[in-house]
């Protein structure tokens, strides 16, 4: 098989095939760091963990890209699946967890701001409705 440009050298191939398992590691330890900035409201530590974050994704995604155009996908890349999956799912668990918080001080501001106060769910560290604000709906109810 010839090597086409958008493609890598065989042993390109084969050594980001072999550098993948660490790539998935960093992320999912960058993606459960970037969790607990969030439950921590560390907007410091979430911005500091986006550089290398995006640096393995973008490793990933090259030998994403590589590996799709391979009928069948090489089985080092299938083997990765599971934890690609949990990466992702993780890494929705986190976009969820900010927009609550983002949420929850946009309610915040349009209150001091003496807006009329939309329905906003205020939550606690863990993206869960906080338990004064799910006591109190409960009392008006």
């Amino acid at each position: 098989m010839e090597p086409r440009a958008d493609f890598p050298s065989d042993d390109d191939l084969q050594q980001a095939l072999q550098d993948a398992p660490g790539h998935v590691q960093r992320l999912a330890v960058c993606l459960d760091q970037e969790f607990e900035a969030l439950k921590q409201r560390d907007l410091q530590a979430f911005e500091a963990l986006q550089p290398p974050k995006n640096q393995e994704l973008e490793k990933l995604n090259a030998l994403a890209q590589w590996c799709s155009q391979m009928q069948p996908a090489p089985p080092a890349w299938q083997a990765l699946r599971e934890s690609l999956l949990q990466s992702r799912e993780n890494h929705l668990r986190n976009i969820q967890l900010l927009q609550r918080q983002l949420q929850a001080v946009r309610g915040t501001l349009q209150a001091l701001q003496g807006d009329a106060a939309p329905a906003v769910d205020l939550y606690d560290r863990s993206g869960q409705v906080s338990r004064r604000h799910a006591a109190w709906s409960h009392h008006l109810a």
